[in-house]
């Protein structure tokens, strides 16, 4: 199977990709499955879930107290502003696993960071070790190096946020029907992808902006 890892929708606060535009972008590039982690959102997964003609992982990117981190497989919503131990329990509450998304990326300010990651190493079951938006490729490489040092599978994604992005970046995997499956099929999958030009990322920012401003009117 073909999947991206890291999708955003319009349920983002800083996209405006139609659920509609997700599943023909998905189609169009030949994913077999893709995982929808909305920031701090679980509805928009659920309903492209329902949509979808292909799997959809049902995930979240959580804002924490400490930086983000994503959960995969799950079943509702994980509130933000929680510490990351808290947010991590919650995940693992769900039977999700604990998907830790850009963790060193500098030009991300909501990224974990090295310290952050070192407090709950032992609970993440995954790490970002591709991320096509990264600027600085070391701190793919970093990420990837701080999974081989700890045994902690890796996996990838576009971080798509327009559908010229998704399935920029991926794994290549066996097929799964639970999350452990999944998981352990990650030992063995292949990562693929190609960098993202950084004006996306500065894109992004913009519809952040207006998000922010249409919101306080």
């Amino acid at each position: 199977m073909r999947i991206d890892l890291h999708v955003h929708t319009a349920y983002s606060y800083d996209c405006w990709m139609s659920l509609e535009r997700v599943i023909k972008a998905a189609r169009r590039k030949g994913l077999d499955a893709i995982a929808v982690i909305d920031h701090n959102e679980i509805e928009g997964a659920k309903r492209l879930a329902e949509m979808a003609p292909f799997p959809v992982i049902m995930g979240e990117e959580v804002v924490t107290r400490q930086g983000e981190v994503a959960g995969l497989f799950l079943k509702e919503r994980v509130p933000p502003g929680l510490s990351l131990e808290e947010t991590v329990a919650q995940i693992k509450g769900q039977g999700g696993l604990v998907y830790a998304t850009h963790p060193l990326a500098r030009d991300v300010p909501k990224s974990v960071g090295r310290e952050a990651l070192g407090s709950i190493i032992d609970k993440v079951d995954i790490i970002e070790a591709f991320n096509a938006r990264i600027r600085y490729e070391s701190d793919n490489e970093n990420a990837k190096e701080i999974a081989r040092r700890h045994d902690i599978a890796v996996a990838a994604g576009s971080d798509a946020h327009f559908p010229w992005e998704v399935g920029r970046a991926g794994i290549e995997t066996l097929p799964f029907s639970t999350p452990k499956e999944f998981l352990g099929n990650l030992r063995q999958a292949q990562i693929f992808g190609r960098r993202t030009p950084y004006i996306f990322a500065g894109l992004t920012y913009i519809i952040w902006c207006v998000h922010r401003f249409l919101k306080r009117l």
